[in-house]
């Protein structure tokens, strides 16, 4: 007997064990198809949460909203005043928002002496040097005085601002600053702000520090 009648004989004479033995071909190629398909499946779910987790932490770490860099400035007259915020009109902006938050440092310029600048402290100088204002330790603005010397003051570049030497008898005011808190500024005040300029938006500045100036100051002419 052949092995093709064999095999005839073995489909005629047990139907019942060829249908099993397709039945378990076929569970067995549906197996490694859905095996496949589901990996590919689990695969991109993977792929689509690390992607948003990676999103996730990306937002977390830059803070919406907010330019990073080097911290600017804006000098302006105080208009209205607002829990959150304070709207101010500068020369070359126009009308800015100073928004503050609840870690926002307020200060005031009160009149000091020479005696006054350290080295290690930090300063803010109008141009050409009349005027300085010696910032509180804890101020991210300005510069930082490297030197002070019988005739001069030494200061290190910084916050977009070159280095430079001030001569003493070139300074015609020197201003220290006082603790303050938002409830101390009013209408028509000028104030000196220091933050980053938000993104997408012309208008708003996010404030780290606010000073409020002296009547008669050189930084808010």
């Amino acid at each position: 007997m052949s092995i093709k009648d064999s095999a005839d004989e073995w489909v005629r004479k047990g139907p019942t064990q060829a249908i099993a033995v397709i039945a378990a071909l076929g569970i067995v190629v549906g197996g490694i198809v859905g095996f496949g398909v589901g990996y590919k499946v689990e695969q991109s779910r993977t792929k689509s949460d690390v992607e948003r987790l990676q999103k996730q932490l990306k937002a977390q770490a830059a803070p919406t909203g907010v330019i990073t860099g080097a911290l600017g400035q804006r000098v302006g007259k105080v208009t209205t005043t607002a829990a959150g915020s304070i709207t101010v009109t500068t020369k070359e902006r126009g009308e800015q928002i100073l928004a503050t938050t609840a870690t926002t440092v307020f200060g005031k310029a009160v009149r000091g002496t020479i005696a006054d600048v350290h080295s290690g402290r930090r300063v803010l100088v109008t141009v050409g040097g009349k005027e300085m204002i010696v910032l509180p330790v804890a101020s991210k603005l300005g510069r930082v005085v490297t030197s002070v010397g019988s005739d001069n003051v030494k200061i290190a570049k910084g916050n977009g601002a070159p280095g430079g030497t001030i001569k003493t008898a070139d300074i015609n005011l020197v201003s220290k600053v006082d603790a303050a808190t938002a409830a101390d500024v009013k209408a028509d005040d000028s104030v000196l702000a220091g933050g980053r300029a938000r993104a997408g938006d012309k208008t708003t500045f996010d404030t780290i520090e606010i000073i409020i100036l002296p009547a008669d100051s050189g930084f808010a002419g």
